[in-house]
Parts: structure tokens; C-alpha cells; sequence
């Protein structure tokens, strides 16, 4: 007999909840199987589980994507579901290991040879569960029970171990949910709406075939409060109503059809489980002022300051008290890529200053001692152009306008780098973030790493700035942290916003073609929308055998059909239309540098190079092995030894006896 869970009204504290139970089961144990209380008693011995990566990878036929299984006949729905066909409980011992086939296999891969058992802080209320990890579903989400198997030391959420193959749950009545085992394809919970990551690829999840949407075996077990009584969302009780394919909620907006819901008939107010208990004052990364909850929206049209889409007046939002018609959708202000988790209600807002004052120390007028190197560093402008002096910050040489150089070595900054704040927080990430140096001292030899940019993906070694509490590894390089809103791209004549996505979404580049998950930036008075590798690329720039400055662009753009590329000497060739099937890199794109007046043509990665946000004269410590960055500056074009090419690049990589024109050139491990 299949086991079923099913939820059932119990009083807890007082209170009313609908409480998972499991009404049938498989026999867990033998009946011979007995335990014995201090007063002599025989007791019966508690269930015992299989490990759910056995039910998983054992105990059914492996999980195999079939789209042309859509006849019906349970091994699949074409989507890569395939359900569970085993019990969680463990059977006899005996019975087991010499009938089921699939178990001595399991016994072979040394899996699941016992079951697994309850771990010492078992029901405790309050785990420190900070460097837990699920073996099943690999999040670290609080359970108030854990089950342990000893043998591969894996420890596993109790609702993860315990879940049957079918539930009734009562957000969803009208249909029973089957437990699936499935590859995750960026699925949703429509509880945590979090995308799990599971071992070997694989999730275990309770799925709706009819609905298709699906449920974490530990958000489909937790108790359903029948009554909500939260006077600071409502001043009434709430109501749990599970028919709320037609209500939007009073506080997000939103319908969200399979979501747990709570009504007030007296106020007729409709309300999410998640969005009870909202926070009523909050800072946002898209904007510099704290935001505060509001009921309902002033007369007027007005459109959500993140997603840029309309607000409905009749439901609550954000809005700053400073800034005249700011408005933000609840659901827009609440995401995790926006929010910072923090209610501000009472805080004061002395908290929010995180830098008031100059980066460096101010010696006299015009000389300046920075925390990233140890000399006096003098205000210059920039009068002759020389491709040798590169900006330490943020890698691109010094073009025109004032720097600072140093007053004993080489070490140069824009006065625009050199003024980057040591703390700052920026749209694309919630929190605080900190300014890191790389390495501090002068000269050549300085041993570094490299930081690969999330905005940009490319690797640098100038400044980045880091989550403050280095918690989450994001990493945001000085050029991609200069983006704000509204962006002004000299190549277009709108201004641009940072493009909202809320889920993951590949969108296509306009300028390079590549299509990405990368942030985008985008128009709201048409369909232009450009990545940010291609808008943090320098508009202008120089080039040593050009008096005049060059200007990117792609065919659409150039004043005539450009021609060939000085540097590597090979035919510059525009794609007339897009190719849906390439993924096209932004050095290997058909966008180039063009001179109007000298007729002078460079691909992007010729004149730029393909590391663009690396600086020579440091050592690289890169795939095991160490290199030094230094200039292409040689009579004849050094070999490669990873494209068994001249490298026409601007820098080369210099190990012991090989030279590299690029990181990709660089094998992933060499011998010398």
C-alpha cells in the first residue's frame, strides 16, 4: 500500500493548524522487531528511512528526459519528471538484501546499507543550523528534525527523508501531489521560490502534473495556520481561504494562484502568507533613500522605480518620503536581488552613512597619499598620449582629462578612480560594498590573483569592490560599479535602466549579440537594450598611430564598410544578421573602433585586448603556475604556446620558457 500524507486540524498552543500526518504506510519494520522500556514494557521500534539519494538514484529506474513519452503511461511526462515508485520506510533487513536486486546494487555502490537515523539535536527548536547542508536537497533551510546516515556522514532534512509519494495538501485540494524526482531547469517552489540545486542534478520535489507547478518536500510538510492574527499587517484575524485563483493580495498585488492565502471578509482584505508580517520600512539597492509601506497610491499614473512597469493605486507599495512620486511595487522592494533582508522600522537612519569622507589623505594642493600605494601621488593632465600608462583602478589607459601619478614610480590614477568611495552600495547587489586595492606597494612583480567581475564576467586585477562581509563572493570591478540609474550611453539618445528580471532570463546584446544571463540595460522609450560589458567599454579612445580619437561601433554605425584591422592585419567582417544558434563573446563580436576623419579600423580585443582589465608589469598567479603580465613592446610578435600564433595583443603572459596572448591560451595545467 502507497503511503499518503495528509494534512489534518490539530490546536497547537491555542491556535488552529492544518499539521502533516501520514495516514498509510508500508509495514516499516518487522512485527518481530521489538524494544524494551525501562519498566519491561515491549514497545515498537520507531520507522525506519531509507536515504533519499537511494530513493533517488536506486530504487527506480534511472531519470531519463523523453519527449516523446507524452502517451500517458507513467514513465514520464516529457518534461523530465519521473515519479517515485518506493516508500520511504526501510523493510525488513532479511527481506530486503535478499530480494531486492536494486538495494544489493545500492549495497555495491556502498549507499544506504543501513538506514539512516535521527542526529542528537533531533526536534530541537532553535539548531544552530548555520553549516548545515541537506544531502537531499542541498539547501541549509531550518527543520525543527534532522536524520543523519552514518556511513557517507550525510545529514538530511526530516521532511526530506520522511516524504511519501503522495500528499493532500491544503493549498492545493482539488489534487493529490506525486513525488518526482526531476532535473531542476530553474523550477521554482511556489512557496520559497527558491531553485534548489541537488546532488548530482538531480531534485526531489511533489509535482502537479495538472497545474505543473511543484513544492519542496520541506515546504510541503510545515503546518498551515487556519488563523493568522498579526495586528501590524491587519487589524483583524485572518483566514486561510484555499480557492484564491481570483484574489489578488491587498499588500503585493499579485495573484499568485497556488500561494497560500489569508482573507478578512469584515475588511475584505486579501493577503499572502509570506506577505503577513512585511517589513514597513526598508532601504533598497535602486535607490539612496530608505522606502516606506503605503496602503494605497496618490491619484495619478504612476510606474514602479525597479521593474518600470505600472503600480495599481489600489494596493500597497513603497515610496520614499523624500523624493517626489518614487514608487515601488511590494514584490519589486521585497526581492532578495534588491533587498537587504532588514526591517528599519525604529532604526535610526544615522546607520545608513557608510562613507562621508574623502578615500585618501589630502598631503597639499594637487598631492594626495591613497590607501592602495605607499607614495605622494601628484594631479596631472593628461597632454600626450601614451598606450604605456594605464590607469591602476580600473585598468584603461589615460586617455585625456587629470590623473594622479605618482611622484616616484610609475603608478598612475584617474582623478576619477583615485576619488571611488571605500564603501558604496550599488544596484546590482542589496548589500554594503567595499573597495579592495588588490595589492598595495610599487613597483613590477607584485603577486596578484584575479577577480572576475559578476556584472561583466571578465577578470581583472585592478580595483573591485567586494560584499562588506564577504559572505556571498560577489565581486564588482571599478568600471561596472560607475553604472547608476539613469545610465547615459553616448551611443544612444535615450537613457537607460537597468533591466529587471526577476527570474533567470537570457536576453540578447543589441551591440555584441551575445545572449546572457549578464545585467542588462535597457530603454523605456524603445526596444534598445545593451549588456553591461558592451556599455562599460570605453566610447572613445586612442590609438598610438592615430592623432584623432576613435569611436566604437558596429556596421550600422561606421561611415563606410570597414575595412581591415591594422593590428592583426585580417578583414573586418559585419554580420548582417543574427545568428541564433552562436554565442558570440564580446572580443570575438563585429564591433570595432573606427577614426571617421584617418579612415582607421581596429577590432575591440586588437586594440583593448582580449583581458582587458588587467594591468601589466604584476605576476599573476593563474591555473597553478605563476606569470608575468608585460607589454607586447617586443622588435617581432612573441609565439604563443597555447595557439601556436604571433601575438598581436597588447600584453602577453610570461612564464618559465612559454608566453600566452591570452588567459584562454593558458592550458589548465603546464608542465615545464
Amino acid at each position: 500500500m502507497s503511503s499518503v500524507g495528509v494534512f489534518r486540524k490539530v490546536e497547537k498552543d491555542g491556535k488552529p493548524f492544518f499539521v502533516y500526518t501520514l495516514t498509510q504506510t508500508n509495514n516499516p519494520t518487522s512485527s518481530s522487531e521489538a524494544a524494551i522500556d525501562s519498566g519491561g514494557n515491549t514497545l515498537p521500534l520507531q520507522p525506519l528511512f531509507f536515504c533519499p539519494r537511494a530513493r533517488i538514484k536506486f530504487l527506480k529506474p534511472r531519470l531519463k528526459i523523453d519527449d516523446d513519452d507524452d502517451d500517458g503511461d507513467g514513465d514520464g511526462d516529457g518534461d523530465g519528471y519521473l515519479p517515485l515508485n518506493s516508500s520511504p520506510h526501510f523493510p525488513n533487513k532479511r527481506i530486503v538484501y535478499q530480494q531486492d536486486e536494486s538495494l544489493l546494487d545500492c549495497n555495491r555502490q556502498q549507499i544506504c546499507k543501513l538506514p539512516v537515523v535521527p542526529i542528537l539535536w533531533c526536534n530541537n527548536e532553535e539548531p544552530d543550523c548555520e553549516q548545515f547542508e541537506c544531502g537531499a536537497c542541498q539547501s541549509s533551510r531550518f527543520s525543527t528534525s534532522y536524520y543523519a546516515y552514518l556511513k557517507c556522514e550525510k545529514v538530511f532534512h526530516k521532511e526530506c527523508v520522511e516524504s511519501p509519494l503522495k500528499i493532500r495538501h491544503p493549498s492545493h485540494p482539488f489534487h493529490s501531489l506525486q513525488l518526482y524526482s526531476h532535473y531542476p531547469f530553474f523550477v521554482d517552489c511556489i512557496c520559497c521560490d527558491e531553485t534548489g540545486t541537488p546532488a548530482d542534478g538531480i531534485a526531489m520535489s511533489y509535482h502537479c502534473v495538472t497545474c505543473d507547478w511543484i513544492m519542496h518536500p520541506i515546504c510541503s510538510m510545515k503546518p498551515v495556520p487556519i488563523v493568522i492574527d498579526h495586528p501590524k499587517s491587519h487589524p483583524h484575524p485572518l483566514n486561510f481561504f484555499p480557492r484564491q485563483a481570483s484574489l489578488a493580495c491587498n499588500i503585493c498585488g499579485l495573484i499568485k494562484k497556488f500561494h497560500p492565502t489569508y482573507i478578512c471578509v469584515q475588511c475584505v482584505f486579501v493577503a499572502h502568507r509570506d506577505c503577513i508580517g512585511f517589513p514597513h520600512v526598508i532601504r533598497i539597492s535602486r535607490h539612496h533613500h530608505r522606502i516606506s509601506f503605503i496602503s494605497s497610491l496618490p491619484s495619478g499614473i504612476w510606474s514602479c522605480r525597479v521593474c518600470r512597469q505600472k503600480v495599481d493605486n489600489n494596493y500597497g507599495a513603497y515610496s520614499c518620503n523624500k523624493c517626489d512620486a518614487y514608487f515601488v511595487h511590494s514584490g519589486c522592494a521585497l526581492h532578495k536581488k534588491v533587498w537587504d533582508g532588514k526591517d528599519l522600522n525604529g532604526v535610526s537612519e544615522e546607520d545608513d552613512i557608510i562613507d562621508d569622507g574623502e578615500p585618501f589623505k589630502r598631503i597639499d594642493d594637487g598631492i594626495i597619499l591613497h590607501p592602495s600605494h605607499s607614495h605622494h601621488m601628484r594631479l596631472e593632465i593628461s597632454r600626450v598620449y601614451d598606450e604605456n600608462n594605464s590607469c591602476r583602478g580600473c585598468t584603461f589607459p589615460i586617455y585625456e582629462g587629470k590623473f594622479y601619478s605618482c611622484m616616484e614610480c610609475n603608478f598612475i590614477l584617474h582623478e576619477i578612480c583615485a576619488h571611488a568611495p571605500r564603501m558604496k552600495r550599488h544596484p546590482f547587489f542589496p548589500h554594503p560594498l567595499r573597495l579592495n586595492f588588490g595589492t598595495k606597494g610599487y613597483g613590477s612583480g607584485e603577486l596578484v590573483g584575479l577577480a572576475y567581475c559578476r556584472a561583466c564576467s571578465f577578470p581583472g586585477n585592478g580595483f573591485a569592490y567586494e560584499s562588506a562581509d564577504h559572505s556571498s563572493g560577489f565581486t564588482l570591478d571599478l568600471t561596472c560599479a560607475s553604472i547608476t540609474e539613469p545610465f547615459e550611453y553616448p551611443g544612444h539618445q535615450h537613457p537607460l535602466f537597468i533591466a529587471w528580471y526577476p527570474d533567470p532570463k537570457p536576453v540578447r546584446c543589441q551591440l555584441c549579440k551575445h545572449k546572457s544571463y549578464y545585467p542588462k540595460l535597457d530603454c523605456m522609450e524603445c526596444e534598445y537594450i545593451i549588456c553591461t560589458k558592451c556599455a562599460t567599454l570605453p566610447y572613445k579612445v586612442r590609438y598610438k598611430h592615430d592623432s584623432h580619437f576613435l569611436t566604437i561601433c558596429d556596421g550600422k554605425e561606421a561611415t563606410d564598410q570597414p575595412d581591415w584591422c591594422e593590428i592583426c592585419e585580417s578583414k573586418i567582417e559585419v554580420q548582417e544578421e543574427e545568428d541564433e544558434l552562436r554565442e558570440v563573446s564580446l572580443i570575438e563580436s563585429q564591433r570595432f573602433y573606427e577614426c571617421s576623419d584617418c579612415c582607421t579600423t581596429l577590432h575591440v580585443r586588437c586594440l583593448l585586448g582580449k583581458n582587458i582589465y588587467l594591468t601589466p608589469d604584476k605576476t599573476l598567479r593563474f591555473k597553478r603556475a605563476k606569470y608575468q603580465i608585460i607589454l607586447n613592446s617586443f622588435p617581432s610578435r612573441p609565439f604563443c604556446s597555447g595557439c601556436q600564433r604571433r601575438c598581436p595583443l597588447r600584453m602577453v603572459f610570461k612564464g618559465f620558457d612559454t608566453t600566452f596572448c591570452s588567459l584562454e591560451c593558458i592550458p589548465n595545467r603546464v608542465w615545464w
